[in-house]
């Protein structure tokens, strides 16, 4: 029984790993503000919480969509009921007029 255990548990911690999506606009205008959100997901869509970006410009620059080797863990302990997982964005800053050639 404890040997099938270990191999349950080596086999978990070989088929999880970090993970890590980005975003990002196609004109960067970086140099906003940097925030890290730890966000969580249920199974059940219905009362899922929010994460509102705090951007004063209103705009974001960049998104990252992080999970590393304890929330897959979680994830796979629970069956995929809970998902923890780290949102990372960059707000932009408000763009320029002054010497822009688009109209």
């Amino acid at each position: 029984m404890q040997k099938r255990f270990g191999l349950i548990l080596v086999s978990a911690v070989l088929l999880s790993s970090c993970a890590e999506h980005r975003l990002v606009v196609q004109r960067p205008n970086p140099d906003g503000e940097h925030a890290i959100v730890n966000s969580k997901a249920y199974l059940l869509p219905r009362g899922q919480p929010r994460n509102v970006a705090d951007c004063q410009t209103n705009l974001i620059d960049e998104v990252r969509v992080k999970t590393n080797f304890g929330q897959s863990l979680i994830t796979v302990l629970t069956l995929g009921f809970y998902q923890p997982t780290t949102i990372e964005y960059y707000c932009a800053k408000v763009p320029s007029d002054e010497g822009s050639t688009d109209e």
